[in-house]
C-alpha cells in the first residue's frame, strides 16, 4: 500500500502541476485529489518539495551506470523528453515555478554520483577534474532539458540527444586527455 499511495500522491501532484503552478498547489490540494488525509501525505512525504524531488529523483533512476557517459547521458535526455512529452504543462510550470537553480538542485543528488562513477571509470583523470566535468555536464543538460521544455515540442528530442551524447563523450574524452 505504501509505495502505491506515494505514487498517487506524485501523480495528483503531476496532474495539479498541469493545472497550475507550484506555488499555488496545497498539500490539501494534494489530498483531496487523491483521497488521503493529511497524516497519509506527511507519512510519506515531509512537504510539497520533497513531493518534487521525488519525482526529480525518479527520473534519475533510469540512468544506466554501465553505459559510457555520452550515452548515460542521451538515454536519460529520452527518458526525461518523454516525460515532458506526456506533462508538458506541469513540467513547464514547475520549471517555471523553481527556475533553472531549482531544477539543478532536485536533479543533482540522482544526477552527479553516476555521471561522475562513469566518468571515473571510463578516464584516468584526477577527481577534481572529474568533479568539476561532473558539474559541467549537469549544467549543461539540465540547461538543454530546460530549453527542450520552453520549446513546447519545437526541438527533436533524439537529435538533441545525439548531439548530448557527442558533446559529454567529449568532456569525458578531455578528461582522458588530460590524465
Amino acid at each position: 500500500m505504501s509505495s502505491s499511495t506515494k505514487r498517487a500522491i506524485t501523480e495528483s501532484f503531476i496532474y495539479l502541476a498541469s493545472k497550475k503552478p507550484l506555488e499555488k498547489i496545497t498539500v490539501r490540494d494534494i489530498v483531496d485529489d487523491c483521497g488521503i488525509n493529511r497524516n497519509t501525505f506527511y507519512y510519506h512525504f515531509q512537504d510539497i518539495f520533497a513531493v518534487l524531488e521525488e519525482i526529480c529523483l525518479s527520473g534519475t533512476r533510469h540512468i544506466k551506470n554501465d553505459l559510457p557517459v555520452g550515452e548515460m547521458l542521451s538515454d536519460l535526455f529520452l527518458v526525461l523528453s518523454g516525460y515532458v512529452q506526456r506533462h508538458p504543462k506541469a513540467m513547464g510550470h514547475l520549471t517555471a515555478s523553481v527556475g533553472v537553480s531549482g531544477t539543478e538542485r532536485y536533479f543533482a543528488k540522482g544526477f552527479d554520483s553516476p555521471v561522475f562513477e562513469a566518468l571515473v571509470r571510463d578516464t584516468a583523470a584526477n577527481e577534481p577534474l572529474l568533479r568539476t566535468a561532473t558539474v559541467f555536464l549537469r549544467h549543461a543538460f539540465i540547461g538543454l532539458l530546460i530549453d527542450y521544455i520552453n520549446a513546447k515540442g519545437k526541438i527533436n528530442a533524439d537529435k538533441l540527444a545525439e548531439r548530448i551524447a557527442i558533446l559529454a563523450q567529449g568532456v569525458s574524452d578531455a578528461a582522458k586527455r588530460r590524465a
